[in-house]
């Protein structure tokens, strides 16, 4: 079996198929998202401490992590269609919005698709919060976080205009958005010359609407001994979350 998928593969490269984009990031969102499922089980999962809270805390900005990077396709896509684009502009063919708004739109039901393979493979499976309600929640989060980094990497294409320009800015926007972010670095441990930082990072919004939406479920409301306050509470203050929806 394995000779003939080594066989496959080699003919596949000579005669130079490749899998359509949207089927290709579908395959490699299911793998991971099964990997996500064996890394964060529930019956390995707690919910007896704050460290057991903090690792729920890990499996929710993963799953912002690797949903953001399915925005990054955008960059070298943006990149490619830029000629047309400005041929289009510059001979007066068409208004600039009738390029970019089509684009922006016909990717939205492929983005909600894609947002609910990975919700409705890894939410139960690790062991959220049991509530419908938070389930959609998070699948709404995602997609938004999903559009936003689609969004901001069509817009660092737009302005590099040519591939290693725009990967070198694609990658330091992916370090500014993860480091000030909320989860890498808490609230509590961002210098006050970096925290302007922090409130413009999209991804910090997202993280700790993430977080609020599990951390203030049911099953995390009950009070740990030599405690005053529910766990989900505790959790989100240890790492410096908001501990109320706003």
């Amino acid at each position: 079996m394995a000779e003939i998928l080594v066989e496959l593969s080699r003919r596949e490269k000579e005669a130079n198929i490749k899998p359509d984009a949207d089927i290709d990031i579908y395959m490699k969102l299911s793998i991971l998202a099964m990997i996500t499922m064996t890394l964060f089980l529930r019956t390995e999962m707690h919910r007896n401490s704050v460290d057991d809270g903090v690792i729920y805390a890990g499996a929710l900005f993963f799953s912002l992590v690797a949903v953001m990077f399915n925005g990054l396709a955008e960059l070298s896509m943006t990149v490619t269609k830029l000629p047309v684009f400005y041929k289009q502009r510059n001979l007066l063919f068409f208004p600039p919005w009738t390029y970019t708004l089509p684009s922006w739109i016909l990717k939205i039901p492929i983005t909600c698709v894609e947002v609910v393979v990975w919700v409705f493979m890894t939410y139960y499976v690790i062991g959220y919060d049991p509530n419908v309600g938070r389930l959609f929640k998070q699948w709404l989060l995602l997609l938004l976080i999903n559009q936003m980094a689609s969004g901001l990497f069509r817009f660092i294409a737009g302005v590099g205009r040519s591939m290693t320009i725009a990967s070198t800015f694609g990658s330091f926007a992916l370090v500014m958005l993860f480091s000030l972010g909320g989860f890498v670095l808490s609230r509590d441990d961002i210098k006050k010359w970096w925290m302007w930082g922090y409130w413009i990072s999209p991804l910090m919004y997202g993280q700790n609407a993430i977080v609020v939406n599990e951390f203030l479920g049911k099953s995390w409301r009950h009070v740990l001994p030599n405690s005053t306050e529910p766990l989900g509470v505790a959790v989100l203050k240890s790492r410096g979350f908001f501990t109320e929806p706003r």
